[in-house]
């Protein structure tokens, strides 16, 4: 008889059996890793008055329906197709030359509110092919959201937006330096024409159609871009998201939403996580397209 099997000892080259707690544990280890799964969440912006809340759950969309209603009057909330749909008073998604600063500040504030609870804007994308169909908006975009678990920390949120051909306001209005910065930058290198601080927001006005610029100007409209972004970055903010929020023909641009972290003081790094990488699609651009001309044969 063999020794090792008589006294119970393993064979070579096979490891012993795992003992009870050990064997437990990666049986818990094993259903805690199939369990787990990253929680993705969506947002649409339909018709011209409704918001659409796709796999929240219910604590997170009653946080919601209240974040909102302090912002902007809500008529009703309902389900729909298994979203839940906020529908508003007025028409928040309705285009205007001007815009609508108050519909901006609810779109802000939803993101800021979402933020804080962990869910972090993924991308947001325009998905739709055009038409009405079913009564939905065709061309605003479906903000997809992230969880995150501990959420990222509280930050300071602006939008920034770009008005009929010529105009940019930052509501609400942006700390003093800030603004400062702006109007120095913007008035050396980009034609300024004026500027106001009213209402809690920070008007711009420029010379000429800055929006709507065509060759070596849509160039220069670019570059006043690049300068936006890097002033804002040089105070701390850092791009969220540009989101389309207007069911319309593109007489709006986007509007850029921005954010740094609470408490930051020169100095300070930027902080950038959970900041979605979109198409700064600003400018209602219609630059001609140059038609090459044809070989020589």
């Amino acid at each position: 008889m063999n020794k090792d099997k008589s006294l119970g000892k393993p064979s070579a080259g096979r490891a012993p059996p795992p003992m009870a707690v050990e064997a437990t544990a990666l049986a818990e280890s094993s259903r805690d890793e199939l369990s787990f799964q990253t929680r993705f969440a969506c947002i649409t912006l339909n018709r011209d008055d409704r918001i659409r809340l796709i796999n929240f759950n219910a604590r997170e969309v009653s946080a919601l329906v209240g974040v909102l209603g302090s912002v902007w009057p809500i008529q009703d909330v309902r389900v729909c197709g298994g979203a839940e749909e906020i529908k508003l008073q007025g028409f928040p998604w309705m285009e205007r030359s001007n815009g609508d600063d108050q519909a901006r500040r609810l779109v802000r504030r939803m993101l800021e509110a979402l933020y804080d609870m962990g869910w972090v804007l993924l991308a947001a994308m325009d998905v739709s092919r055009g038409g009405y169909g079913k009564g939905d908006a065709p061309h605003t975009d479906s903000l997809v959201f992230r969880y995150e678990n501990p959420p990222p920390p509280a930050c300071d949120w602006l939008s920034i937006s770009f008005d009929r051909t010529d105009k940019m306001k930052i509501v609400d209005a942006p700390p003093g330096d800030l603004a400062e910065a702006l109007i120095a930058e913007f008035k050396a290198n980009y034609r300024l024409k004026s500027h106001e601080l009213q209402d809690g927001r920070l008007k711009l006005k420029f010379h000429g159609n800055r929006w709507q610029a065509s060759g070596e100007e849509s160039v220069m409209s670019r570059m006043l871009l690049l300068s936006l972004v890097g002033i804002l970055e040089n105070f701390g903010y850092s791009v969220y998201a540009s989101v389309d929020q207007v069911n319309g023909s593109g007489l709006e641009a986007d509007v850029l939403i921005v954010k740094r972290m609470k408490g930051w003081k020169s100095g300070m790094p930027t902080w950038h996580q959970g900041r979605t990488t979109t198409c700064l699609n600003y400018a209602k651009d219609v630059e001609a397209t140059e038609t090459a001309s044809p070989a020589a044969s």
